[in-house]
């Protein structure tokens, strides 16, 4: 979107924080939710605190934006705040959190046309999803924000109806033999979080428009709190949605969650559509992906922190075929080291959790205004957070709380080695 600085008004922040957090998870998380949570009361806490975490995160990277206005990717705010060596190894990660995720949401679009594939696992499906995307950005052949759009209102349109189905469907008798975790409430509600984790990501991209904003003191604050809040509500309208015509305990169980409500609003029909259109969406999300996080790549490689193999692109297809080829290997990778939905989230987001937790912590490194008291206490619940859901996953998934760490600190240990072979433009 090209637009003039400082020109974003309240309804462009609103309404792009909203486009920004809502995706593909809200259409199969909850199932992952329900089972992990053991009751409908952990349930909606869950919804609600995730709801919380994602306000405060999307109101500190406001912030950072603020103090250092960037465009696209915040690999500059990394360098700029830390050392090199960090700088590196949080970029590396947070592309490889990136990678998972296309691979988690690729999973949730081959689940939806499994019935429809002849017998193909979920994995060779989403496999031909990445790679098919792969291609056509080879070919230089990219989503028009148009058509990024339209998908946008075509997912609002189905949570709408999702919702509707509160006034029109009787609801679902809800049997109450779903088991909580061994370690109690606290371990259940834990373990929620992290699915719910997943579906309110986006926010972070906040940190974009704190150069493009007027009078942000104010303005834009209130703008993410609106947007937020209103995610919130549409969240906890499709979540009580689910229940009432699903049932918890079938919830719990199910995979399809968006095709069953509408097949059981508009008939079986509906579910085919459902199951295409979900299908489109995932295009259009790991496409976007492949345009954005090659790039921080490309910028790597002009740095001298990568080769400069990586800086070589095509200007007239405008793609680093090199970059596009990295980050889509591992996409792949990911896809078979997670296996299921589940597995990918719980790496996705430890990874993420350690990124954007060290993100958060630029507003002490970045110069600029003092901060205020409530910048103070959404940075502070935001760190907090992301240790909690950390340290909740090493619990729960160890391995994946161990491989994660032993890819930070190997990729730590590779960005000391690269910071002391190119002298980085920010360290000075």
């Amino acid at each position: 979107m090209n637009m003039q600085k400082h020109q974003l008004r309240f309804f462009d922040i609103t309404m792009m924080v909203i486009s920004l957090v809502i995706g593909m998870g809200i259409f199969r998380a909850p199932a992952t939710v329900a089972q992990r949570a053991g009751s409908e009361q952990i349930y909606y806490a869950a919804w609600i605190v995730g709801g919380v975490i994602a306000l405060c995160g999307a109101i500190g990277y406001a912030e950072i934006g603020k103090r250092m206005p960037v465009s696209g990717a915040y690999y500059s705010i990394f360098a700029k705040a830390y050392s090199p060596t960090l700088s590196f190894a949080i970029n590396i990660i947070i592309l490889v959190s990136n990678a998972a995720s296309i691979a988690g949401v690729a999973i949730i679009g081959a689940e939806y046309v499994m019935p429809y594939a002849m017998g193909l696992p979920s994995t060779i499906i989403a496999s031909i999803f990445i790679i098919v995307l792969y291609g056509l950005n080879l070919l230089g052949l990219r989503t028009s924000a148009t058509v990024q759009n339209i998908l946008m209102v075509i997912k609002l349109l189905m949570l709408g109806a999702i919702i509707s189905a509160l006034g029109v469907l009787p609801p679902t008798e809800t049997m109450t033999g779903i088991q909580s975790h061994s370690g109690g409430i606290w371990e259940s509600f834990g373990l929620a979080l992290i699915a719910v984790s997943f579906t309110y990501g986006g926010y972070q991209q906040t940190i974009n428009f704190g150069g493009e904003v007027r009078n942000n003191d104010t303005m834009l604050p209130r703008a993410i709190i609106l947007g937020v809040m209103i995610i919130i509500g549409i969240y906890l309208l499709a979540n009580l949605a689910y229940v009432q015509v699903i049932g918890f305990t079938e919830l719990a169980q199910s995979k399809f969650i968006a095709a069953i409500m509408m097949e059981r609003l508009f008939g079986s029909t509906a579910a085919l559509i459902v199951s295409m259109i979900i299908m489109i969406s995932v295009f259009g999300y790991v496409n976007i992906s492949m345009l954005s996080n090659p790039r921080v790549i490309s910028a790597m490689g002009r740095d001298g922190v990568l080769p400069k193999l990586f800086a070589q692109s095509d200007e007239t297809k405008g793609v680093s075929v090199s970059a596009l080829t990295v980050f889509t290997a591992i996409s792949l990778i990911s896809v078979y080291a997670g296996e299921s939905f589940e597995r990918i989230l719980n790496y996705t987001i430890f990874i993420d959790s350690i990124g954007l937790a060290v993100g958060m912590a630029t507003l002490y490194r970045l110069k600029g205004e003092p901060l205020s008291i409530m910048t103070h206490v959404v940075a502070l619940i935001f760190i907090l957070a992301c240790v909690f859901t950390g340290l909740n996953i090493f619990m729960f998934d160890t391995n994946a709380g161990i491989y994660g760490s032993l890819l930070f600190f190997m990729v730590l240990g590779i960005g000391f080695i690269i910071s002391k072979k190119f002298i980085n433009k920010y360290d000075s």
